[in-house]
């Protein structure tokens, strides 16, 4: 009874922190826009009439633009061989520290995820009977390779839910696999919802 507790408790962290640290950025982020346009509406007063009606919007809007400019650069510095050395250096000290290593690197793949750059490596979704016959989930195709007597196959990776940080890799024969309805992102967005978010049809047939 206390094991299943425990893991219910974990599961609900697991499900719940990253999703709120991500709302919290978020308003983090408008908050900042709201501060930056606010200091920018000064200078502004300099070119354009206060009494403007859309004075408070094209505030807000330099400020929305200089939070995306720099988001680019920090992006950018982030991307080279120095900035990617100092970013890879705060991951590891992270993932030194129980839990935050488990919120940091669950927030990171929903932000990826949704934003698209950790779907690049995966070519399609397919359904497969797993963990036995008449259950089935979800299986990403990251290559195919083909035997000795011609028989083709798919190499899948298998993510757990709610965190597609890990999961398993299976060879599996194609004929074995259902094409998906669902692109790549949907179906990450669906693994990382626990299937809350998605399509509500499949492609499955018994």
């Amino acid at each position: 009874m206390f094991e299943k507790i425990k893991s219910n408790l974990i599961a609900g962290i697991a499900t719940i922190v990253p999703l709120a640290l991500t709302v919290y950025v978020i308003q983090v982020t408008l908050e900042v826009t709201i501060w930056i346009g606010g200091t920018v509406a000064e200078p502004l007063e300099k070119f354009v009439d206060v009494t403007f009606p859309g004075f408070g919007l094209l505030s807000s809007m330099v400020g929305l633009f200089i939070v995306f400019f720099a988001l680019i650069i920090f992006g950018a510095l982030a991307r080279n061989v120095i900035g990617k050395r100092v970013v890879d250096w705060f991951e590891s000290i992270f993932k030194k520290i129980p839990l935050i290593d488990s919120i940091y690197g669950t927030t990171k793949q929903i932000i990826e995820t949704l934003s698209g750059s950790q779907t690049d490596s995966f070519q399609k979704v397919v359904y497969i009977e797993y963990p036995r016959k008449g259950m089935w989930t979800l299986g990403f195709v990251t290559g195919e390779s083909v035997n000795e007597t011609n028989e083709e196959f798919y190499h899948l990776f298998v993510p757990t839910t709610p965190n597609p940080t890990s999961g398993y890799f299976v060879i599996i024969t194609k004929e074995d696999t259902t094409p998906a309805d669902v692109d790549v992102e949907e179906g990450f967005r669906m693994i990382v919802s626990s299937g809350i978010v998605g399509s509500h049809k499949n492609s499955i047939v018994k």
